[in-house]
């Protein structure tokens, strides 16, 4: 009878013990990232970028986004210094490695100053764009 009482004392203390120890190291919960698009915190990885940074995919929207961004904006003079260097022929891999930017983002500016020049200033034999 002893014995069973032994037992029944120590499986009490080793379970005292165990529940101080989960009260003071709780679990590691799951962080919340928030889609930047809809808000949800709804979200699941989804591997990651070439750099390593991890990738959430939104359960909600569907949207992926990087957790953390290190998005760099092009300053207006960088801009500016692009449409010189563009005027004066320079092709596009010398003006990217010039002023720092990526080849593929400069791609997309020019793409997009050309529409943005073929809606402002339509070509035609009598209004010629260019001089």
């Amino acid at each position: 009878m002893t014995f069973l009482i032994n037992i029944f004392f120590w499986l009490l203390s080793s379970l005292l013990k165990y529940q101080s120890s989960t009260e003071q190291n709780p679990p590691p919960s799951s962080p919340l990232f928030p889609c930047p698009n809809c808000g949800s915190h709804h979200t699941i990885k989804n591997g990651s970028i070439h750099n390593g940074k991890p990738k959430r995919q939104c359960k909600e929207c569907g949207r992926q986004f990087v957790i953390n961004p290190t998005n760099k904006t092009v300053s207006d003079e960088t801009k500016q210094l692009i449409d010189k260097l563009l005027l004066e022929r320079i092709s596009l891999r010398v003006i990217a490695r010039v002023t720092g930017v990526s080849w593929s983002w400069l791609q997309n500016y020019v793409n997009s100053s050309a529409i943005a020049l073929s809606i402002t200033c339509p070509l035609t034999s009598e209004n010629p764009c260019y001089p």
